[in-house]
């Protein structure tokens, strides 16, 4: 079984292990399980610790550093959860694929940046399978499909009526009725799942050692501050801060992979500079850190006239965050640049909170411009660590997208029956979910920082294999191709 600990209780000789793995998130879990599968012996290093069952996203997150933002305040989101497990502890279980539009977005966008990754949707397809079956993804893989919400079928109907064909959601949560399946103790967003009805790292058992040749260990309560290398450029040890005992210490490695996000990804190796890296492991074409995408999106909230009462827009919402959605508009004619991404049932956290109100979800992969980047802030935290700052702003193309898929979004909820509708606030730019693009992948060094299979360009044993990889940030949710492409290069390693 698995040995997860915190690192004040750790005994081992970390010279045993023949990899280390910085962050317990989806991409790092399925690169141990990987490894461990081919005789390995991992050690998994995470900043956080372990997530309660029923606990909520916004107070665990609370208690984890902040990152300055271009208009100057710490209010962004480093983090999409820093906790053992990573964000699938919290996220709403939404596990599209991508498509090939996705890994080949140049047909449709054009910027001062690399945007096709360099692989295909066929060098995916046989690792989204076995994610499929991993996570018991619902309607996939012989598993059964998620039944529909009666928000989802009023607005399915709805979609209809226009024109717009809907779809059932690929979930990864078992349904009701279903073995161990979701028991709607809540509406499910940024909440750990009680009954581990819905898939994560632990719920499915990715990062379970137990029937494999090799070992897992999974050290928490260790903040990675940098990489540490030799003369020739190998690196060496883990320079690590411990909170609780205000200490650093230094952990050898044999080899690194680093799947800390996109944001902590690139911080780690922009604090990592040495004589034989002046400007950062990677970063000799000063590209680590841009790139940077958050994903374009936003909400609209339909507020209903109660002349139906016992319609289900007028009952607290239990079960899934989501369980329709249409792509009529991933990639169509009247989209501005023709590429536009997906509108999705979207229920507020709270059940109560949903009663007399219907939202939608409207998301698509922005443009990556090398001008949106993460970089080091003069500032320091409490720890003596440089700041992280975002500087990010969209494009005109971005804004004409996304406020196409707001109109149809709002068009939907008007034919629903609503009597107004609203459009929240945005936050683009503060962080938080679905982040890509900083340690780009190709394979000449002047334009990616690692290769198609996450080595690093000029470095022989530190690796990238978490969403920073992501050329394009895609235009859906990207938990499915994060797991499925950390798989892939994970695979490829001797």
């Amino acid at each position: 079984m698995t040995d997860i600990r915190h690192i004040a209780a750790d005994s081992y000789n970390y010279k045993t292990f023949d990899a280390v793995i910085v962050g317990s998130g989806p991409s790092g879990s399925i690169v141990a399980r990987t490894l461990a599968e081919k005789g390995c012996h991992v050690a998994v290093l995470e900043y956080g610790g372990l997530v309660s069952p029923g606990a909520m996203l916004g107070p665990h997150q609370a208690a984890y550093g902040k990152a300055l933002t271009s208009n100057g305040p710490a209010d962004g989101n480093p983090w999409t959860a820093c906790c053992v497990g990573g964000g699938m502890r919290f996220y709403n279980a939404i596990t599209f694929r991508y498509r090939q539009a996705d890994l080949s977005a140049s047909q449709y966008l054009t910027t001062d940046m690399e945007i096709d990754w360099p692989i295909t949707l066929q060098d995916l397809e046989p690792y989204y399978l076995e994610i499929e079956h991993l996570l018991e993804i619902s309607g996939a893989d012989g598993f059964p499909s998620f039944p529909a919400s009666p928000r989802g079928l009023m607005l399915s109907d709805a979609m209809q009526e226009l024109g717009i064909r809907s779809k059932s959601i690929p979930l990864a949560i078992r349904p009701p009725g279903t073995n161990k399946g979701c028991i709607k103790c809540s509406a499910c967003d940024e909440l750990a799942c009680p009954t581990d009805a819905r898939a994560s790292v632990l719920a499915r058992s990715i990062l379970d050692d137990s029937a494999l040749p090799g070992t897992i260990s999974v050290i928490y309560g260790c903040f990675v501050n940098r990489i540490e290398m030799r003369n020739d450029g190998r690196a060496e040890t883990l320079e690590c801060y411990v909170p609780l005992s205000s200490e650093l210490i230094r952990i050898p490695v044999e080899r690194v992979i680093v799947c800390a996000n996109a944001i902590q990804s690139a911080a780690l190796m922009l604090r990592s500079k040495s004589g034989h890296a002046p400007k950062g492991i990677g970063n000799e074409s000063g590209l680590v850190g841009r790139g940077l995408s958050f994903k374009i999106s936003g909400y609209s909230v339909g507020y209903m006239e109660p002349a139906d009462p016992s319609s289900g827009a007028f009952a607290p919402h239990w079960g899934p965050h989501a369980s329709v959605y249409t792509d009529e508009f991933y990639e169509h004619n009247d989209v501005p640049c023709r590429f536009g991404g997906l509108i999705y049932e979207a229920n507020f956290p709270s059940p109560a909170a949903n009663v007399g109100r219907v939202r939608l979800h409207y998301i698509a992969g922005e443009e990556p411009w090398s001008h949106n980047r993460v970089v080091l802030d003069e500032a320091v935290d409490q720890h003596g660590i440089p700041c992280i700052r975002f500087e990010y702003r969209n494009s005109e193309n971005d804004r004409a997208r996304m406020n196409f898929l707001a109109d149809r979004a709002d068009d939907i909820l008007r034919h629903l029956g609503a009597s107004r509708v609203e459009r929240e606030p945005s936050f683009q730019g503060k962080g938080g979910s679905h982040l890509h693009g900083t340690m780009r992948a190709g394979s000449d060094p002047r334009t990616s920082v690692v290769d198609s299979r996450g080595r690093v360009h000029g470095f022989t044993n530190i690796h990238v294999m978490d969403g920073s990889v992501m050329n394009f940030a895609g235009n859906s949710n990207p938990a499915h191709t994060l797991l499925a492409n950390a798989r892939r290069m994970a695979m490829s390693l001797k």
